[in-house]
């Protein structure tokens, strides 16, 4: 009887006694990982490429993008037909065009003022992001908004955050009054 409980004082003891299991390097990765501040950094990303465009900075513009083959720009025509821009050098073209012809550069601000819902987040690991919201963006006389449903797919590089895919759907119809909108 007390060979048995020696014995199954010495097992506990030598159990209780292992090293705690160290976590693996994936695991400790993911609790580091900040959702919040890198939703932060991503959203910092978004509203200067969005008022660059609108302020029609060609420079600052291009700077939020990745330049690659694989990113894409697409939206809506209020004839119901839709645009799209595949890789860097097709989107940096037509960028390029629509800000000087339409925003002559900063001359002619189009839409002076927009608005963002909270938008929806998904991480997919460290370093991909999608994001979808609704956005309101003012009329030139800011008497009214326009709303867009938009998406973005998004890629952490060396020096930060890049946008890899833009889609806006504007209802280009309804109109909503300035001051309905907070």
């Amino acid at each position: 009887m007390k060979t048995s409980l020696l014995f199954l004082f010495a097992s506990t003891l030598l159990f209780s006694c292992q090293p705690k299991e160290q976590k693996s390097d994936k695991q400790t990765q993911q609790s580091s990982f900040d959702e919040k501040a890198e939703t932060a950094a991503i959203m910092k990303v978004i509203d200067n490429e969005t008022k660059c465009f609108f302020d029609g900075n060609y420079e600052c513009w291009a700077s939020n993008w990745v330049h690659e083959k694989y990113a894409m720009q697409e939206w809506n025509n209020d004839a119901g037909s839709y645009d799209a821009a595949i890789g860097w050098d097709k989107i940096n073209q037509q960028g390029k065009s629509y800000i000087e012809k339409y925003y002559k550069n900063g001359k002619n601000v189009v839409h002076p003022q927009f608005k963002r819902e909270t938008p929806q987040v998904k991480f997919f690991g460290e370093n991909a992001a999608y994001l979808i919201w609704k956005q309101y963006n003012t009329d030139q006389e800011n008497k009214f908004f326009l709303i867009s449903q938009d998406t973005r797919i998004m890629e952490k590089q060396a020096d930060g955050w890049k946008i890899v895919n833009v889609t806006s759907l504007w209802d280009s119809k309804t109109r909503i009054p300035i001051d309905s909108i907070k």
